[in-house]
């Protein structure tokens, strides 16, 4: 509707008064300023040069030369994502980004679920706080390729739309994902089924939440980490009881 509206507006500008159509391009500028404006990285943030995968085969191991997260967690290891560019570019550049400019590194996980998921990001350890490199929420990036399996790095949100600097890592097993693709109302087809069976993860988080990564090593550090013990956090047992501290992240290209 909205393209048919303008067509017409043009069409009206050219009988009746030809003032119009330099107010429309005014306008139509001062859109993309605004627009510019509010994508703008805030200045504090130094933006890497980021290669994503070349093919958007999910459970493919990083090849030579992509962009990935090596995260040190202290006192359980080291776990290494590569990340979906082509399908993902804001969350894989806010996360990135994030990372590359030492955002993360001392933060704690602080939700943890085992045969879920651990959930970071957050400078306040609350679950409440962080931000984007745009100083505001960003879109969801839903893409039927990329799928919430064990092992895939997801942005947390309070509702659509509502991304800053919080992310999950899926950890569920593949008895879990068969439970539920067996007791759920799930539309999925016969690729996206045998995935979830034979990968595991948490098939009720797909469409609801942006999948920008995924882990290529490092699934026995993601284990420990759920099997962590945890205690109550606004009625979900889920914070765990000693603090699981992000030591690092390093960005580099896989080799």
């Amino acid at each position: 509707m909205r393209r048919k509206f303008l067509a017409g507006c043009m069409i009206f500008a050219m009988i009746v008064c030809a003032g119009c159509g330099n107010s429309q391009k005014k306008e139509s500028a001062k859109t993309t300023a605004e627009e510019k404006k509010e994508t703008k990285v805030l200045d504090k943030y130094k933006v890497p040069k980021i290669t994503g995968a070349k093919k958007t085969d999910q459970l493919a191991d990083a090849s030579d030369g992509e962009t990935i997260a090596v995260m040190k967690v202290k006192g359980y290891g080291e776990m290494k994502f590569k990340f979906f560019l082509k399908k993902a570019p804001l969350a894989v550049k806010n996360f990135v980004t994030l990372a590359d400019n030492g955002y993360y590194d001392g933060q704690i996980f602080h939700r943890v679920i085992n045969d879920f998921m651990i959930q970071g990001g957050d400078p306040t350890g609350t679950g409440s706080g962080g931000e984007s490199i745009w100083g505001k929420e960003f879109d969801n990036e839903i893409s039927k390729d990329l799928l919430p399996l064990r092992g895939a790095v997801c942005m947390a949100n309070s509702g659509p739309d509502t991304n800053g600097s919080q992310f999950f890592i899926v950890q569920a097993k593949a008895d879990t994902a068969k439970e539920a693709l067996e007791t759920g109302n799930m539309d999925f087809n016969e690729k996206q089924t045998k995935l979830f069976e034979e990968q595991g993860g948490y098939p009720s988080l797909t469409g609801s939440y942006t999948v920008f990564g995924q882990l290529v090593d490092g699934y026995d550090v993601l284990d420990k980490i759920a099997g962590t013990e945890v205690e109550d956090a606004n009625g979900e047992e889920s914070h765990p009881v000693k603090d699981i501290v992000i030591e690092k992240i390093t960005i580099e290209n896989a080799k």
